[in-house]
């Protein structure tokens, strides 16, 4: 069990440090699913990216439908958060670039280039929210975001 830890942790830092990386001088276009887990890990993220004084925008949707894809700005860094997980193939097509996904569905397709995930399902299936996850990614691109951890367990 702590290998499979591990690694979750170890692409959790490696997303973070990416992230923090490209939005330097990109805004984001965060977009999230439209349920308890969706809402908090939105809530989680925006908190965090508000102390970085990042700018970004916030999409919620009922699903992740493949017009929401092609209509997203291709010059904005995207993230998702409890969705996107079979949405790959949308998101190859549209030529998106910067694309992170932080979700805890599963994956049925191939993972693109452009495309940064924290899924536990590459980690031996551990049973996190993907709110959980948007706790640990807010935390590594800024310990001061250990806070947010009730904000976590409403997921």
């Amino acid at each position: 069990m702590g290998d499979i830890k591990n690694s979750l942790e170890e692409q959790i830092c490696s997303v973070a440090s990416r992230f923090n990386e490209i939005t330097k001088d990109k805004e984001i276009q965060i977009i999230s699913h439209f349920d308890t887990d969706g809402i908090s890990s939105a809530t989680i993220i925006i908190k965090a990216l508000r102390r970085l004084d990042k700018k970004f925008s916030l999409m919620i949707v009922k699903g992740l439908e493949e017009h929401h894809v092609y209509n997203l700005k291709r010059d904005k860094v995207t993230l998702f958060v409890d969705l996107a997980s079979n949405s790959l193939n949308y998101i190859e097509s549209a030529g998106l670039e910067n694309v992170f996904i932080i979700d805890h569905h599963e994956i049925s397709q191939k993972v693109p280039e452009s495309v940064r995930i924290i899924n536990p399902h590459f980690h031996g299936n551990e049973k996190l929210s993907s709110s959980s996850l948007a706790y640990l990614f807010a935390k590594e691109l800024d310990k001061k975001n250990s806070d947010l951890a009730k904000l976590a367990i409403l997921g």
